[in-house]
């Protein structure tokens, strides 16, 4: 076989085939065990929200040239209404996210009570109930029926994902991706060339875009993450930027294609968090935190002791928002997990808030302008920086 053709078969398995990120998994799991001595396997996973890839459709070169048309689904509401109003209806945690400003597209299935909890399985069962609930930053709702599907947020609203291969019926509407606007309408997509067989399935994919706007997806197959890196996917403008799989480097790009990356310079061994949001970047460790402001342009080093005085800490994971307000979260012996907040970019003084939750961690997570920890049912969701936040409406 000549070189060509095995350039062509490894560019077709890697636009085709997508490993789960075990060293990811491996990484965050030690990292969580060096600082919490009980802490819930099924509830660590809602922080990392690792989810496994498989192959998708078979790539039909001649169809990729011209953009594709899919519509989007038709909205049953009073079928949408019952789901939601079963007493067994529940908010999935690993599939459900909040928007870039404050939107949630929540995944709510049905439980059935029997014993031994269910099915086991990476598929969910295809007669599972389950619908989606739209809730906007001021309350306003909007529900559809629809099979579990992985929800990917992007500037403007959502993706949808299709189901994965594996896990699909006969039903076409299986394999059709679709967005969901700042009204919580679903909207069809144009596809480009070549972004169907790999967006539609992993809409997170760093070489995936979407326009919520235009309603068209594209494909960037000259996008590549360093080697090992995971992205930092927080949607708030400014460069791309990923971390190591020990958080110790965070990388940075303008294009995906040149990365540039900065070391951590505490000591080996310590427990340090790599965040990053808009132009933002932080390594920090306890109270000490090397940063940018300017898209990995210049760094600082910030000595935190004296500002973090008035907050009783341990260990801390540290969060950055676009605007520069700085969160940590750390583990008080008799409360659990306390979340506080610089008041601002100076990082002059902190704060604790009063977000808590029924399991205990509180894990921040940033998209865009909102911050989000994920509860049982009702999340917590701010757009200041954390200084304000509101609860997601219950179930009916």
């Amino acid at each position: 076989m000549d070189e060509s053709r095995l350039r062509s078969l490894r560019a077709d398995v890697e636009s085709n085939v997508e490993l789960p990120d075990f060293a990811g998994v491996a990484e965050r799991g030690a990292r969580i065990r060096r600082r919490r001595t009980a802490a819930t396997g099924a509830v660590a996973a809602l922080a990392v929200a690792v989810t496994a890839f498989t192959v998708t459709r078979t790539f039909d070169s001649d169809r990729s040239q011209q953009p594709i048309h899919q519509p989007a689904p038709t909205i049953d509401p009073e079928a949408a209404r019952r789901v939601l109003a079963d007493p067994g209806a529940v908010v999935d945690p690993d599939t459900s996210r909040i928007g870039l400003a404050g939107a949630m597209l929540a995944v709510v299935v049905v439980r059935e009570r029997t014993l031994g909890g269910g099915p086991a399985g990476p598929c969910p069962p295809a007669d599972q109930r389950s619908a989606l609930r739209w809730t906007g930053p001021r309350g306003s709702t909007r529900a559809w029926v629809e099979r579990v599907r992985k929800v990917e947020p992007v500037p403007g609203g959502f993706v949808v994902a299709a189901v994965r291969r594996p896990c699909r019926t006969d039903d076409p509407a299986d394999a059709r991706a679709y967005l969901v606007d700042g009204t919580g309408t679903p909207r069809d997509i144009t596809w480009g060339a070549g972004a169907e067989r790999v967006c539609a399935t992993r809409p997170a994919d760093v070489r995936c875009h979407f326009d919520v706007r235009s309603r068209r997806a594209s494909f960037d197959a000259a996008v590549r993450l360093p080697e090992g890196a995971v992205p930092l996917r927080t949607l708030a403008g400014g460069p791309r930027w990923a971390r190591s799989s020990d958080a110790r480097r965070l990388y940075w790009s303008v294009d995906g294609r040149t990365w540039r990356h900065r070391d951590t310079t505490l000591a080996a061994g310590a427990i340090v968090s790599a965040a990053a949001a808009g132009r933002w970047g932080v390594l920090a460790g306890d109270t000490s935190v090397d940063f940018t402001s300017d898209g990995g342009t210049t760094w600082q080093h910030r000595d935190l002791s004296s500002a973090l005085r008035p907050i009783r800490i341990g260990d801390v994971d540290w969060t950055v928002t676009p605007s520069g307000v700085l969160l940590g979260v750390t583990q008080l012996v008799g409360r659990g997990d306390v979340l506080f907040r610089s008041t601002d970019a100076t990082w002059s003084r902190f704060v604790e808030t009063d977000v808590h939750t029924a399991f205990g961690l509180v894990r921040p997570v940033v998209v865009g302008d909102a911050v989000y920890v994920v509860d049982e049912e009702r999340w917590a969701v701010s757009t200041d920086g954390g200084a304000t936040w509101r609860r997601t409406p219950r179930l009916p």
